[in-house]
């Protein structure tokens, strides 16, 4: 899947170089994340798109961290029915398995720009299947 930052226009790379630096010096125990909607799936879009999560929790929290805020999402919209989706989480074109530590993510497949991008959908279009976690950890939302 593309970096998000490929589509803006020119110089907001250094832009967003210079913000990853400056979160990763300000929050050094912290990792950003750029979490979007998938194009081609019917998921709410999630009203914050940036995080900044523990370096190391897992995949599969994280995941369902995003899960939840779906959740509220879709209630928010006025949605009358449980959300009952699962959620796929994708990064660099592929799944990372749900036990692996996000700095390990991280280091592999962060962007040029020091951000991890991230896309969720409610189908596995990469053929990879994760588990679920059935806990949280509070994560912290960039403005």
């Amino acid at each position: 899947m593309p970096s998000c930052h490929r589509d803006l226009p020119f110089g907001m790379l250094d832009i967003r170089q210079s913000e990853a630096t400056n979160i990763k010096k300000r929050y050094p125990n912290r990792i950003p994340v750029i979490c979007e909607r998938y194009p081609r799936t019917n998921l709410p879009i999630l009203d914050k798109k940036k995080y900044l999560v523990p370096c190391n929790m897992m995949v599969g929290e994280f995941k369902y961290i995003i899960h939840k805020h779906l959740c509220m999402a879709s209630a928010m919209h006025g949605s009358k029915t449980s959300f009952d989706k699962t959620v796929y989480l994708f990064a660099g074109g592929q799944v990372p398995k749900a036990g692996a530590i996000m700095q390990d993510v991280y280091e592999e497949l962060k962007d040029p720009d020091g951000f991890l991008y991230m896309q969720y959908s409610a189908e596995n279009i990469l053929g990879g299947r994760g588990s679920n976690t059935t806990h949280t950890i509070a994560i912290q939302t960039i403005l």
